[in-house]
């Protein structure tokens, strides 16, 4: 049976990574480690461009009403 649930975990240190691993090595669950520790950069970069020209554009609709 395949299931589309993903579960995410934070493990803050080394024991608690080995302690997940194995509780899903022991009951046959499938995992994958990645070690990347922030979003992708040019993800972010279009983010905060998105978020800087929403609020510009909302300056400019108090200023001059609907655009």
């Amino acid at each position: 049976m395949k299931s589309n649930n993903i579960v995410i975990a934070h493990p803050t240190s080394e024991d608690q990574l080995g302690a997940i691993k194995a509780f899903l090595s022991a009951l046959n669950i499938q995992f994958e480690e990645s070690n990347e520790s922030t979003y992708n950069q040019n993800f972010v970069k279009k983010s905060k461009k998105f978020r800087k020209v929403k609020t510009e554009l909302k300056l400019i609709q108090l200023m001059y009403g609907e655009v």
